[in-house]
């Protein structure tokens, strides 16, 4: 994955990528662990507009 500089790309990355190698160890492939990140993304934003903090 190329880095655009971006510091909260550049913090995140490694995580997101442990975390998706996580879930493929435990039997989940890598496009349900992206699909249900995504998911788990959209209802925090989605939380986000209906409840401002």
């Amino acid at each position: 994955m190329a880095n655009d500089g971006h510091p909260a790309e550049d913090f995140l990355a490694p995580r997101l990528d442990d975390l998706l190698q996580q879930a493929k160890g435990a039997g989940f492939p890598r496009e349900v662990s992206t699909a249900v990140l995504l998911d788990l993304l959209q209802r925090d934003a989605e939380q986000e507009v209906s409840n401002p903090a």
